[in-house]
């Protein structure tokens, strides 16, 4: 195995060296965790539930861990949560900005067959990410919740939660 297949399969090398972000300033730049991403990212919970300040890039910090795991591991569902279908749409702008990013000879391929337009699908993996309102028939092996004080029906997140 070459020194960069070896770093491939490190999942920490590949989230520091292999992720772009769109900054504050409009530039496209490797996502380099800063100090709030990296007391989450040390972390050891398998839960959390952040309480937050805004613009602090926890979700995209997140975003980009989940795209990882869904592209680097089989038989895999993710799911992003969001209180309102703007929410979906610009969190899964993150996702996607990411995945067309990421150097094309290590990323999974995607179905281009039909499916959601905030939905990723790898099939040759069988794993897929993806955003919407609610979950409903999915076993998810890893949900973020983005703004879950401002869902406005609790039950849709009961149901997910389920």
């Amino acid at each position: 195995m070459t020194p960069l297949e070896e770093s491939i399969c490190d999942r920490e090398w590949r989230l520091l060296n292999l992720y772009y972000i769109v900054t504050k300033q409009g530039k496209a730049e490797l996502l380099k965790p800063n100090i709030i991403q990296q007391i989450v990212n040390n972390s050891t919970a398998k839960r959390k539930i952040i309480l937050k300040a805004r613009q602090f890039g926890i979700s995209t910090n997140e975003l980009v861990k989940m795209l990882d795991f869904t592209m680097f591991n089989r038989n895999t569902t993710t799911c992003v949560l969001a209180h309102e279908q703007d929410g979906i749409k610009k969190l899964f702008r993150i996702i996607r900005r990411a995945y067309d990013c990421f150097d094309p000879s290590f990323r999974p391929e995607l179905d281009r067959g039909g499916g959601s337009m905030y939905e990723l699908y790898f099939p040759a993996i069988n794993s897929r990410i993806y955003a919407d309102l609610e979950i409903r028939g999915d076993t998810v092996q890893w949900l973020h919740i983005s703004e879950a004080a401002f869902l406005k029906d609790d039950s849709r997140l009961k149901a997910s939660l389920q």
